[in-house]
């Protein structure tokens, strides 16, 4: 039935019109007060008007009397007794009263009389005045709007009063909305008035009454003129009015005109919240007709007058306070937008949808809150932008020159970096664009920031540990794995997490693990980056040679996790079966798969892993090598490649099958099955299609090492030592190595030509530098393989001096290279371009430790030659060369004996192969860590557990002074676990049948001190021998030692001091000797009065090293413990105060420490405190100063006296021979010290002697005489302006010698004279008198620097000046003294 029938024809009922009226359905349901029920802003209007109409049984039948409609004028009912419909307010205000009337009704008076006390106590005792206003109020606009309605709301009112009920005379009006059905009650609706016109229509309209009825609308008093339209321009400042301005009287063609506006003005205003009735009692609003309508202050006036001022709940109000100009902002591409641009560009490009509308552009503020906007695009946008930004900062942070360089974000590349990754992160697990711009930010803050590093993976990278570790990878690889396993985003940004995962491998060891333990991750990537549908379909994915890239990488940073891939191993088998002539992928795609898979399976065969795949694959792999030798057409660099990878590989099997027992499980490939697969002739036939340009030197290394594996092999499983073999080996590449034209000696002389040409590019930093070291890798490799192979063509059990080689090397050239690469500042960049660089120096290092094996052979090397060859190269070995280290160590360091150094007083027999277990250590201190070598071993495949280095900063190794690269004092290593016997872990793992006592140790490894100084210096590598701190540190170490520690077989036991042991002090004495001062065989000429700035240049200190300052060489010791070095010295004087009887080895080792360069805390131990540590007492009065045991009893002459820092052998400075002055100079300000010393003069027969007598006359000499204050101020000012020229850098605890300790006591230079002369014997105060010394030229030895050749000017100068400080009696007195002449 249509709709509108329903108002015509409907249910017939009866109806009693003496029933009441029935409420209005909205007010079925009172919950039993004057109040409706509540209704929840949960449910639509629609679906409680459906409730309502289950409730009151409207949703099957009709019940209601139909509305029948007239044609003509509708004449009112004739009853008088029937209410009309009435409308919502007076509905609601009648049920609130027949509520209120019921419960005043069963209310007791006290209960009316106590609410109503509660009523006027609540609202004040004008509580019925205000409700008459209030009635009245609503009476009078009723009146207006309705006086019929007027009327019954005054017959209600009436009927209140009289009692009597009232009778309504309604005009007809349409039913409530509530109450006809298909008519959902909307509140909007319900507000539209009822007495509506009659209706003249059987059909209702269906047109929806406006929401806004009752509303007024104000418009502004303009004229059509005053209407403009104007250019797109940016958002301005709000104006105080509300219109534009009209436009220029000139004509501008900026202002287009729309026309004359045709609408009505209306004269007035009205605001929509004006009451209309006048009437209306509320607060009168005053305003200031000064203020501008519009602006905030009017605002505040007109429609919030009671608040203050500066309200902060009104500061929505304030116009928008413009930003600084001059702040950086970007656009959308991630641009800098200048800022002269930004307050001009328009609004709708989109750049002002921020707080500061005034400029265009987003500020990194601005772009890191809304790339956190709850609304998906937006968030999206921002983090694309914060992408860009970062692809900018990755850029300027790599290149300082790069050109569009961000100034004001310069410095702050490292903190903005992590900001960008964060706000990347918190949105990585979205889904969608918001997702795909998340992994794109993480992706340029890891992958693209560091892209020069892609192709490093040899090493554990370590390049951002902070940066890594705020990407928290617990917690963020669940997350990649779930994204790769759904494929809820873009192919590209699914390649994107697998960059990362990937960087997140090369960064360290422990994350490769974290990688490998992720659930799901690592099938997810083989699923969707490899396992691809074969052949591929239209709309399929390609394998991503990355995933195989990063399988390898994987199994290469710990065996554990290589056991772990072997299963997924079998699956990529596929790109190896498929050879690309034949593959279903594209050529080069399917090569590159070829290769990432051979190197995989090279890795696995490194730990003696996965090498039966070369049994049971064997007619796959027979084609591929095939394949390989059929030159197939593809570029160069990629055929190389290829070859170096299928080779490399046939090595690692070859290795495999040498010994059968090492492999993981035993007997997977077994060397007969090597030799009828004949892998080295195919390999050898390789090299017929090679040439000798660069871009085949890693095919010609692969091939040379196949062969030398192949000869190494055959030497353990041939016949005869692999006679055979060998023949056949020399024969094809004798004829090669030796013809003028030969193929193969040409590319070994390009190779090192172009080493020594790249290695002189190296300086020591600045950018460029791993593209450098990169460059030096190939051509270094192929030197490699060249020397292997010689070696390997050598006959078993030969370890002497050939005479013929195999076949002919450069071996001068070579020699010479290595001898100049050995002093190469190359080493040192790791530590000041990134330790990640290390992997470069690995074929150096190896080449050094294969030239030090082909030496021995050189006719011509000695054995002294060859000592200090590997003195010096084994300094240079880095992690993964220790066997390399430990058979360098027990083929040629610890076979020295007595006879290298050539001695020519007889020592007892020593043996310095007690030593081994100790230097073993040192080499490899963690026999839970074995790096597999360059060129893998059969003992690296079974015992390798990484392939990877470390970064040389993680904490695998807590030893100080253990593993490679070596420290400088590792010789002395044996002397550490001494000190340490009670945890050293060598002493509790000797090799059964080892026996030595502490005496032999300390023997064994001074000799092999003294030995390897000799050598050293004898062909030039002084470089490499310890300096005097670092000798004279040994010694103390030897002094340390405590008795009574145990025997040993020799019968040789330690119950007595060890350095008092006849050999040990010879062995010391030797040590030291180099180190004090010689007198010269002629007496110098007399110093000039002055001495010229330029003259101290002789006798400047060398900058702080461990060869030349002791608080830096006992660093590899002391810093196990955290013990400074003070702490060591003071226990050393100790124990010489204890024990020593005045040993004068053990005396001179506490010199050095008394030298000015360093604190005044070592002179203050040594000349003011006891040797228990009190403090030293002085009895002046009685004339007798008391000193230390120290100074009491070191007595060392000159020539005994161990000098650091001045005129060593091996230092820059241009003396000879040591020079004490490092002792006397700067000139001495402490003053509790200037006291001891004037104590030690003044102690009599107890005063100090020899070299520590001259200390203390020299330093109160010129703390009082002018002439030799002027002399050293003058000598000092050389000094600092020369030492600040050459290095401004600082030492911890180094004073340097032009800036001197302050003064901290009461003795000045009067009072030193003056006691001097009052209470000192007569030498003492003729020395003092008569002293004379130059910080430059000759040293003047005692007793010239006290006999008197003084001048006549500074004779004459002391006299007076001892007449001007205390007294012309005391100046007659010393006269003589000066008067007297030289004998």
């Amino acid at each position: 039935m249509p709709r509108y029938e329903r108002t015509v024809i409907g249910s017939v009922v009866e109806r009693k019109t003496t029933s009441p009226p029935s409420a209005s359905p909205r007010f079925t349901a009172k919950p039993g007060v004057g109040f409706p029920a509540v209704q929840h802003r949960s449910k639509s209007a629609f679906a409680r008007a459906r409730e309502e109409a289950t409730v009151n049984n409207a949703a099957t039948r009709w019940n209601e009397v139909p509305l029948v409609v007239p044609t003509g004028e509708l004449q009112p009912p004739p009853t008088t007794e029937t209410k009309s419909a009435l409308t919502d307010a007076e509905d609601l205000r009648h049920h609130i009263s027949q509520a209120n009337e019921q419960r005043l009704a069963s209310m007791t008076p006290e209960e009316i009389e106590k609410e109503r006390k509660a009523i006027l106590e609540q609202l004040g005792s004008d509580a019925p005045d205000l409700m008459r206003r209030v009635r009245e109020a609503r009476e009078r606009k009723l009146a207006r709007e309705d006086p019929q309605a007027t009327e019954a709301e005054g017959k209600v009112a009436s009927s209140e009063q009289t009692g009597r009920p009232p009778v309504y005379q309604p005009k007809p009006v349409l039913p409530p909305l509530g109450a006809r059905p298909g008519i959902l009650r909307v509140r909007s609706l319900e507000s539209v008035p009822q007495n509506a016109p009659p209706i003249v229509s059987s059909q209702r309209s269906c047109t929806r009454p406006s929401s806004r009825t009752g509303k007024k609308i104000r418009f502004a008093e303009v004229t059509p003129k005053d209407i403009h339209i104007y250019e797109s321009a940016p958002v301005s400042p709000k104006r105080p009015v509300l219109a534009l301005p009209p436009p220029p009287e000139k004509p501008d063609n900026s202002v287009v005109s729309l026309g004359t506006f045709k609408g009505s003005i209306p004269s007035k205003r009205p605001h929509p919240n004006d009451s209309p009735s006048e009437d209306k009692e509320s607060p009168v609003t005053t305003t200031d007709d000064s203020k501008p309508e519009g602006t905030p202050e009017y605002i505040r006036q007109r429609y919030f007058p009671d608040a203050p001022e500066n309200d902060p709940n009104l500061e929505w109000m304030q116009a928008a306070t413009s930003s600084d100009s001059s702040e950086l902002r970007f656009d959308l591409n991630g641009a800098p937008i200048p800022p002269s641009l930004s307050e001009t560009l328009p609004s709708h490009l989109g750049l002002h949808h921020h707080a500061e509308g005034n400029h265009a552009g987003y500020t990194l503020e601005n772009l890191f809150l809304l790339s956190r906007s709850t609304v998906p695009a937006q968030r999206a946008l921002m983090l694309g932008v914060l992408a860009k930004v970062a692809h900018r900062l990755g850029a300027q942070a790599k290149d300082e020159n790069f050109p569009d360089k961000l100034a004001e974000l310069a410095g702050k590349e490292g903190e903005l970096r992590k900001r960008i990754l964060a706000a990347g992160l918190s949105a990585i697990s979205e889904r969608g664009s918001v997702g795909a711009m998340a992994v794109e930010v993480v992706w340029e803050c890891l992958i693209a920031w560091d892209s020069g590093t892609a192709d490093i993976d040899g090493i554990e990278l370590h390049l951002a540990p902070d940066v890594i570790s705020s990407t928290q990878p617990e917690q963020l690889l669940p997350i990649i794995a779930g994204a790769l396993a759904q494929a809820s985003l873009p192919r590209q940004f699914l390649e994107q997490l697998l960059a990362i995962v990937y960087r997140f491998a090369q960064e360290s060891n422990e994350l490769a693990g974290s990688i490998t333990a992720t659930p799901h991750l690592l099938p997810a990537i083989i699923q969707t980056f490899l396992l691809t549908p074969i052949p591929p379909k239209d709309d399929s994915v390609l394998p991503n040679p990355m995933a195989l890239r990063l399988l390898t990488i994987l199994a290469s940073a710990s065996r554990s996790y290589a056991l772990s891939l072997l299963e997924p191993a079998d699956a990529i088998l596929r790109f190896a079966t498929l050879l690309p002539d034949s593959s279903p992928f594209p050529p080069p795609l399917a090569t590159s798969l070829l290769i990432q898979t051979l190197r995989f399976y090279r890795v696995l065969a490194c730990y003696g892993l996965y090498s039966h795949i070369a049994t049971s694959a064997s007619l796959y792999f027979s084609a591929l090598g095939s394949y390989i030798l059929s030159a197939p057409s593809s570029p160069q660099k990629t055929l190389s490649q290829l070859r170096t990878a299928w080779s490399s590989l046939l090595e690692a099997w070859m290795v495999c099958a040498t010994d059968p027992h090492a492999t993981t499980p035993p007997h997977e490939i077994l060397w007969s099955q090597v030799t009828a697969w004949s892998w080295e002739s195919e390999v050898r036939l390789l090299g017929k299609d090679l040439t000798s340009a660069d871009q085949d030197w890693e095919a010609w290394s692969a091939v040379w090492n196949v062969e030398a594996v192949w000869l190494e092999g055959a030497r353990i499983n041939g016949v005869k030592g692999g006679e055979k073999e060998r023949e056949e080996v020399l024969e094809f590449v004798k004829p090669e190595f030796e013809a003028q034209e030969g193929l193969h000696r040409k590319v070994v002389r390009a190779a090192l030509q172009a080493v020594q040409q790249r290695l002189d590019i190296v300086t020591t930093g600045g950018p460029g530098m791993e593209k450098v070291l990169k460059s030096i890798v190939e051509p270094t490799l192929v030197l490699c393989s060249a020397v292997r192979l010689w070696l390997a063509c050598l006959p078993p059990l030969k370890d002497v001096p050939l005479g013929s080689p195999p076949f002919t090397l450069p071996f001068g050239e070579l020699s010479k290279f290595c001898a100049e690469l050995v002093m190469h500042p190359v080493w040192s960049l790791p530590e000041k371009c990134g330790m990640y660089l290390r992997v470069h120096l690995r074929p150096l290092s190896s080449l050094l430790a294969y030239f030090h094996r082909l030496s021995r052979h050189i006719p011509g090397t000695g054995s002294d030659l060859w000592l200090a060859q590997g003195l010096s190269i084994v300094t240079r070995l880095i992690p993964g060369d220790e066997g390399a280290a430990i058979a360098l160590e027990e083929n040629c360091i610890l076979p020295v004996t007595s006879q290298i150094a050539g001695f020519q007083v007889q020592l007892p027999s020593i043996s310095t192969d007690i030593l081994r277990p100790f230097f073993e250590y040192t080499i490899r201190p963690n026999p839970g860590v074995y790096i597999s070598p360059l060129h893998i071993t059969v003992e690296s495949i079974c015992r390798s557990t990484t392939l990877r280095l470390t970064d040389g900063t993680s904490g695998v190794l807590e030893e100080a002074n253990a593993g490679l690269p070596l420290s400088r004092d590792w010789l002395t290593a044996p002397l550490t676990h001494l000190l340490r016997s009670g945890t050293s872990p060598v002493f509790c793992g000797l090799p059964s049948g080892w026996d030595a006592s502490e005496v032999d140790i300390v023997r064994a490894t001074l000799l092999l001190l003294q030995v390897s100084r000799g050598v050293l210096q004898r062909w030039g590598l002084s470089i490499y021998a310890l300096g005097p701190a670092e000798i004279v540190f040994a010694c103390m170490r030897v002094c340390m030692l405590e008795h009574d520690v145990g025997a040993g077989a020799s019968g040789t036991d330690s119950s007595a001091e060890v350095f008092r042991d006849d050999a040990v002090e010879k062995l010391m004495g030797w040590l030291l000797d180099p180190f004090t001062p010689k007198r010269l065989p002629t007496p110098p000429p007399s110093p000039p009065p002055t001495v010229a700035p330029t003259e101290t240049t002789s006798c400047l200190l060398p900058i702080p090293t461990p060869q030349n300052y002791l608080e830096l060489a006992s660093q590899t010791y002391l810093r196990q413990t955290h013990t400074p070095f003070y702490q060591f010295y003071t226990d050393l004087v100790a124990l010489y105060s204890a024990v020593s009887f005045a040993h004068p080895i053990f005396g001179a080792l506490l010199l050095p420490p008394l030298a000015m360069r360093y604190p005044s805390d070592y002179r203050r131990l040594v000349w003011c405190e006891a040797g228990d540590g009190s403090s030293a007492t002085a009895d002046m009065g009685n004339g007798v100063g008391a000193v230390t045991e120290v100074v009491r009893t070191v007595r060392l002459d000159l020539e005994r006296v161990v000098c650091c820092g001045l005129g060593w052998p091996g230092s820059n400075c241009a003396p000879t021979f040591p020079d004490v002055r490092e002792y006397l100079y700067p000139i001495e300000s402490d003053g509790r010290i200037l006291g001891a010393y004037l104590q030690a003069l003044l102690a009599g027969r107890n005063a100090s002697q020899g070299f520590l007598r001259l200390v203390a006359i020299h330093h109160i000499a010129c703390t009082v005489w002018p002439d030799l204050q002027r002399v050293s101020q003058i000598a000092e000012d050389g000094r600092s302006g020369t030492e600040a020229g050459a290095d401004g850098d600082t030492v911890a605890g180094f004073i340097p010698p032009s800036v001197p300790s302050q003064p901290s006591g009461s003795f000045g230079g009067p009072k030193l004279l003056r006691l001097l002369l009052n209470r000192g014997d007569a030498l003492a105060v003729r020395e003092v008198l008569l002293y004379r010394q130059s910080p430059g030229g000759a040293f003047l030895w005692p007793p010239s620097c006290f006999e008197g050749s003084l001048g006549d000017a500074d004779r004459a100068e002391r006299v007076e000046h001892v007449r001007d400080i205390i007294s012309g009696d005391m100046a007659e007195r010393v006269r003589p003294i000066f008067e007297q002449k030289e004998d």
